[in-house]
């Protein structure tokens, strides 16, 4: 896996005045769009820092503070609340991340004249398009996430003239508790494995969502003006099954794996499931002509994520381990 770079807290000094970098402030230490943000290279028009985990969230005034000290010129939302069903049992915590928390960087944004990147989603809409979801298509979302995430969008829209929404669909990574990793977990283990079936998206790494935010942030600094909502996400589409299929048959490369049959189940057939839109494809049509943004094969980012992400990680891991092992009573385990 591509070692973490480190992330700074404060913006250093420009060298050269005549050509300023774009001070990028990330909210979200250590949640894996920071982490993925991070990874991507910038094209080195770019000095990126984090707001530490210290700073409270909940607290308009910190907010406020950690911005007006830091004076960004984009400040890049990466706290969402990502579990459907964990935000229907907690409406309050996912209400202040999905909602209260975009809505106060906005007005800080506002307050101190910088830009806001919100992350959004596609869940947005209900699904019942046969067709390609365009940004202006009307809004109707089936669950509380949804309901949370539109809300955050429309008052940011009335709240920052210089703000980007980019909504994204069907997120996967490789880290802990992502769809990746569990789905391996439970190759290993299970003979049969059951999976949605009849829910369809574009399936999105989340490099790629850090490869598009950093390529918006370098031409919005350069002078465009092209501000608004987005859709971003990769080539093609598929159901959770499909993607699913995918991630076993790339890691066969690597390992034998104990799943013998993947069976395709009805996502309402799930107890206590919050609802979920059947189909949700995004155009990412406007992102292309406006920046010049081309999205790439899901199946391409996946594999990527698979091999380079996953089992190099885990190899070096081991050889690590190995390496210690008679040197350190402590041990190794991974996470």
């Amino acid at each position: 896996m591509t070692k973490s770079p480190s992330k700074p807290i404060s913006f250093g000094d420009e060298s050269d005045n005549r050509f300023p970098r774009a001070r990028v402030l990330i909210v979200g230490e250590n949640t894996s769009l920071a982490t993925a943000f991070f990874e991507t290279d910038a094209s080195g028009g770019q000095q990126r820092i984090v707001l530490p985990s210290s700073v409270n969230l909940t607290d308009d005034r910190e907010i406020f503070e950690a911005i007006r000290m830091r004076c960004p010129d984009f400040v890049v939302n990466c706290m969402v609340e990502s579990g459907v069903d964990r935000a229907e049992l907690d409406p309050t915590e996912c209400r202040q991340i999905n909602h209260d928390l975009p809505v106060s960087l906005a007005i800080a944004c506002r307050e101190f004249d910088a830009t806001l990147i919100q992350l959004s989603t596609d869940y947005i809409f209900d699904g019942q398009k046969d067709i390609a979801y365009f940004e202006d298509d009307a809004p109707n979302p089936l669950n509380l996430y949804g309901q949370t995430r539109l809300e955050a969008e429309r008052d940011i829209e009335s709240l920052l003239d210089r703000h980007i929404i980019l909504r994204v669909s069907h997120l996967f990574a490789s880290g802990p508790n992502s769809f990746v990793r569990n789905i391996l977990d439970r190759a290993r283990i299970e003979s049969e494995l059951p999976m949605v079936k009849d829910e369809r998206g574009c399936p999105t790494s989340i490099f790629d969502i850090g490869r598009v935010v950093s390529a918006v942030i370098d031409q919005l600094h350069a002078g465009a003006g092209a501000y608004g909502a987005y859709h971003v996400g990769c080539q093609g589409d598929a159901s959770w099954m499909e993607l699913g299929e995918c991630i076993i048959a790339q890691a066969r490369q690597f390992e034998e794996l104990a799943v013998e049959e993947i069976i395709g189940i009805s996502g309402q057939s799930i107890q206590g499931r919050a609802q979920r839109p059947r189909r949700l494809v995004l155009s990412t049509r406007k992102l292309l002509y406006t920046f010049g943004i081309k999205p790439r094969p899901w199946r391409q980012e996946l594999a990527e994520i698979v091999e380079r992400r996953y089992y190099r990680y885990k190899t070096q891991w081991r050889r690590h381990c190995n390496h210690n092992s008679g040197t350190s009573s402590s041990g190794c385990r991974e996470n």
